[in-house]
């Protein structure tokens, strides 16, 4: 496996970069600043760079056929037009203060997952898991912090929750027909930093982007912990497989929270990151 480096450092980086994922249809990058509330677009061939403003923090974007955008922001799923920047309502939520709309994923049928986190400084147990069912968010599991990450391994059996609060990575069996959980374990946990997005490959691996950690965690599908990812920079936040021959692992990273003095230490917080995947 090649070094991590950075992906284009043009790019401004972002106070707090999550949700990256790679479109297929036109081969390129979509990600977000939750904190910057900046949408970003990148075509790794052209080197373009495209970036919107949204209303309020966004947690998620993922392209759509009709050229719209499924996005998160604070309150809930929206659609949104590049174009024109409309923001239109898809589910919103009644949260409590201090709680906001954080990752979200789609599984393999394409339904979208996404969690809330309580933002507090001392954060009650207090946020969710929830689906989106048409036009509402369902809730499908609470007694979170943050509900993180998620993936799901290639034949779409498990599904994966990252429990950031917990420092744990939880494992369901899944049944894509019906979009439904069960049986709830530990896949792994995390002793240095705290897990945060995730991502799974055809080869049978789980990556974990570990914030305040420094890295990648590589995990088996036996939730064992078999390399790691490293990067410059202290909080890595989401990660996604593409690229040519879907072989480069894309990395986002944050800034958020960090003095003058650590960013000072590590510059290239906050900006994408790009590895190159054995086999």
């Amino acid at each position: 496996m090649s070094k991590a480096v950075a992906l284009d450092t043009t790019i401004p980086a972002s106070k707090l970069g999550e949700g990256i994922c790679w479109d297929d249809a036109t081969s390129c990058l979509w990600w977000v600043d939750i904190a910057g509330k900046l949408i970003h677009h990148y075509d790794p061939v052209s080197k373009d760079h495209r970036s919107w403003s949204t209303s309020k923090e966004v947690s998620l974007v993922f392209p759509r056929a009709d050229g719209l955008l499924l996005i998160g922001l604070s309150d809930g799923v929206y659609l949104f037009d590049c174009e024109t920047g409309v923001e239109r309502p898809v589910a919103l939520l009644d949260l409590p203060a201090e709680h906001r709309l954080n990752d979200g994923k789609r599984d393999p049928a394409g339904r979208l997952w996404v969690g809330t986190i309580n933002t507090a400084a001392e954060p009650s147990e207090t946020a969710a898991l929830y689906q989106l069912q048409d036009d509402r968010l369902v809730e499908i599991e609470g007694g979170y912090t943050n509900a993180n990450g998620k993936t799901w391994s290639a034949d779409g059996d498990l599904m994966f929750h990252a429990d950031t609060g917990r420092n744990t990575v939880w494992v369901y069996d899944y049944d894509n027909s019906a979009g439904a959980l069960s049986n709830k374990r530990v896949f792994v946990k995390i002793e240095i930093g705290s897990p945060d997005g995730l991502e799974a490959d055809g080869l049978g691996n789980l990556y974990a982007a570990i914030f305040g950690g420094s890295r990648v965690d590589i995990v088996s599908m036996r939730g064992d912990v078999v390399g790691q990812i490293d990067l410059p920079v202290p909080n890595a936040t989401s990660c996604c497989v593409g690229g040519p021959r879907r072989k480069t692992l894309f990395i986002t990273t944050a800034f958020d929270g960090m003095s003058d003095e650590e960013r000072g230490s590590a510059p290239l917080s906050g900006h994408v990151f790009k590895v190159e995947l054995d086999g």
